[in-house]
């Protein structure tokens, strides 16, 4: 018998409103787990529009980062953003945030084209 199966592991993040600290680390919380479980993934990231985050984001995710970036080059195949427009789309891509991430890395204001970009790097991580 002859069988494959093939499970394609996008995690797509989205953020709107007002991000509570509980909501921010449920989302490293989310990523941790899929770390410690050794997965591969992609990441496709977006935040609408008037989003506005915890004052400390930036500080629990340096910590996150910083515990967590071996392992997060090591499993991450290619991070995605969704930028809301161009000019949030020059924001977003620079060469300081492709090298900050260490992960290839994509930025979109098209939802279309972030998703096939992952979906294109999680192929060839199959291959």
């Amino acid at each position: 018998m002859s069988y494959h199966s093939r499970q394609m592991c996008i995690v797509e993040m989205r953020f709107s409103g007002a991000v509570s600290v509980a909501e921010f680390i449920q989302w490293f919380d989310q990523l941790e787990h899929l770390l410690q479980s050794k997965q591969y993934f992609v990441l496709l990231m977006q935040t609408a529009p008037n989003t506005t985050f915890p004052d400390e984001y930036r500080q629990l995710q340096a910590v996150w980062y910083k515990k967590n970036k071996s392992q997060f080059f090591q499993y991450c195949q290619g991070l995605a953003r969704i930028a809301q427009d161009e000019e949030d789309q020059q924001r977003l891509n620079t060469p300081a945030l492709h090298a900050a991430w260490q992960v290839p890395y994509f930025v979109s204001t098209a939802y279309a084209d972030a998703l096939h970009w992952v979906t294109q790097r999680w192929l060839k991580h199959e291959t």
